[in-house]
């Protein structure tokens, strides 16, 4: 199982919910976020508001859900965000002590 975090910008969480919901993922996270960016050779900018997407997903659905994602809240320009992949070690439901992919379903 793979956790799938996409950091976008507020104006896109809608859409990219739909877009979920449409394409039957089961479950995933919405945190608000702040951050900031910076190049090396340009001052930093300053924190900016940003919605934190994640999704747990079977190690067969990465690649689809990660251009699910990338296709819908991307505007070409800079400041869109970012996608990250990780490894999920282990899942366990804390309603059912069910573990692995089942868990997710809890």
């Amino acid at each position: 199982m793979q956790l799938i975090t996409a950091i976008i910008q507020p104006f896109m969480l809608d859409r990219l919910t739909r877009r979920l919901r449409k394409e039957k993922v089961p479950g995933y996270t919405v945190t608000q976020v702040s951050g900031s960016w910076h190049e090396m050779e340009e001052n930093p900018q300053p924190t900016m508001a940003r919605i934190k997407v994640e999704v747990a997903v079977n190690d067969e659905q990465v690649d689809k859900i990660c251009e699910l994602i990338c296709a819908t809240v991307s505007t070409l320009q800079e400041g869109d965000g970012i996608l990250m992949v990780t490894p999920i070690n282990k899942v366990v439901s804390l309603r059912t002590g069910e573990r692995g992919p089942r868990a997710l379903r809890d």
